[in-house]
């Protein structure tokens, strides 16, 4: 069973390196990594990811695919392998393949493999592999991992430079704290108080609560280069049941981000202003909008990242929400002859990072909207890859659309019932069919009158 996985995993990995594209060739790198998300239905960053892999397993440890493609070698062995030689420079993969190659891998067991592999990888550590610090700044968005309406910044660098930052915030925060003791004391403004809770609670808010007040609260310096004002406005979708608190099916934030409907309903009384979104019931699918122009109006282009929160090109996971994004006609808008190019209508319009965007208009892939809402995608100039997609909708719509249904059937059967039983019906029906039984006799006297169903209609 592990020889037939080894030999699966090394016929993948060759397949795929036919595919790779150098970074530094014109070729279209985008391209290929569609054509490969498509044919194994996967996104485009993990079939970059296996390109990337395919590429220095065929190429910079040949040995090793060797042991893996005869079998010798476990798969998940070799994905080690993999992570453990990524950032050696050539000369290093290549002595570390005929290294790895030659272990008797037999007599091996998977942790003394674990133990020499990073064994190999300190060596060369030690020996200019390990990058620099400062290389490695950067400010990243983490998702949770599960949808409980949070998210994370993670802040990497040096580690001079991260803990100077950090003692920093927590003196800041530390000098807020101290100010917020005061104000509570002689009743002057409370800083930093989110949400009122300081002067609710008559109590200081801790210094994690701070720090993160800080951080939202304070104005970023760009020394004096200009920020351009936000493009569009975030978009909650709530559904209307959650809104009205008579359900607590979750909101979806800029259409990706499931959140709680406590907090849904949160963010929604502190603003003035809403927006209604028309779905329909039995798909979910966003209800178009009419229009003819060329440039998209700002409702059109809301509704566009309502529909397409991601790029809309198949496997592409990249947010549409930011400056990086484009709207994008899918029958080429004709400037000299509009009358003969496609609308500027939400039928013919869609979200696009600016890297498939430049693929569509090279004719590197080819999206056709279809009849019923989908669209068709070939990609190549010579086609390498052909699905269809359905549009994207708001999931909860068709599963609300159904408790309404059968919530109000309930409630036409009550009226149903009650008006029978104001008829006289059921005591008729006992007269005529149901002898009386003592041993079902509780000796109760039944109502007198009749029953008036007064509820409201359940929504």
């Amino acid at each position: 069973m592990q020889r037939t996985a080894s030999r699966a995993r090394a016929e993948l990995l060759a397949q795929a390196a036919v595919f790779w594209v150098d970074p530094d060739s014109d070729d279209p790198r985008e391209e290929a990594d569609l054509a490969v998300a498509i044919a194994l239905r996967t996104t485009t960053k993990r079939a970059g990811r296996l390109l990337n892999d395919a590429h220095l397993a065929t190429t910079h440890l040949p040995r090793t695919f060797e042991r893996l493609r005869r079998g010798d070698m476990p798969a998940d062995w070799f994905d080690k392998v993999l992570t453990a030689v990524r950032d050696l420079s050539d000369a290093q993969r290549a002595e570390a393949d005929e290294l790895v190659a030659g272990w008797d891998l037999a007599s091996i067991p998977a942790d003394r493999f674990s133990d020499e592999l990073r064994l190999l990888r300190a060596w060369y550590e030690t020996h200019g592999a390990r990058p620099d610090p400062v290389d490695s700044r950067g400010v990243f968005l983490e998702r949770s991992p599960v949808d409980d309406g949070t998210a994370s910044l993670r802040v990497t660098g040096p580690v001079p430079e991260i803990h100077a930052l950090a003692q920093r915030l927590d003196d800041s925060a530390r000098a807020v704290r101290a100010d917020q003791r005061r104000a509570l004391e002689d009743g002057s403004p409370i800083p930093f108080d989110l949400d009122g809770a300081v002067a609710e609670e008559q109590k200081t808010m801790g210094l994690p609560e701070i720090r993160y007040a800080i951080l939202s609260r304070t104005l970023l310096g760009t020394g004096g280069v200009e920020v351009p004002a936000p493009a569009h406005r975030i978009n909650v979708v709530v559904p209307f049941l959650t809104l009205m608190g008579l359900s607590d099916a979750p909101a979806t934030y800029d259409g990706t981000t499931p959140i709680p409907a406590p907090m849904a309903r949160r963010l929604a009384a502190g603003e003035t202003t809403w927006y209604r979104v028309l779905t329909d019931p039995s798909s979910g699918e966003f209800l178009p909008l009419p229009a003819d122009q060329y440039r998209p109006t700002a409702a059109m282009v809301e509704h566009l990242r309502l529909r397409d929160p991601v790029c809309a090109a198949p496997a592409c996971t990249k947010n549409t929400s930011g400056s990086g994004a484009e709207n994008d006609h899918i029958e080429e808008f004709d400037h000299a002859h509009p009358a003969r190019g496609g609308p500027t209508s939400i039928a013919n319009l869609h979200r696009m990072d600016w890297g498939h965007h430049s693929d569509k208009t090279r004719r590197l892939i080819d999206p056709e909207r279809n009849p019923d809402g989908s669209t068709t995608w070939s990609v190549g100039a010579t086609e390498r890859a052909r699905i269809t997609v359905r549009p994207r909708g708001d999931l909860l719509t068709p599963h609300i659309a159904i408790a309404l249904t059968e919530s109000w059937d309930r409630y036409q059967w009550q009226l149903e019932l009650d008006g029978l039983e104001r008829a006289g019906e059921f005591d008729r029906f006992l007269r005529e069919h149901d002898p009386d039984d003592p041993a079902l006799d509780d000796g109760l006297e039944p109502p007198t009158g009749p029953t008036v169903h007064d509820g409201d209609p359940p929504y």
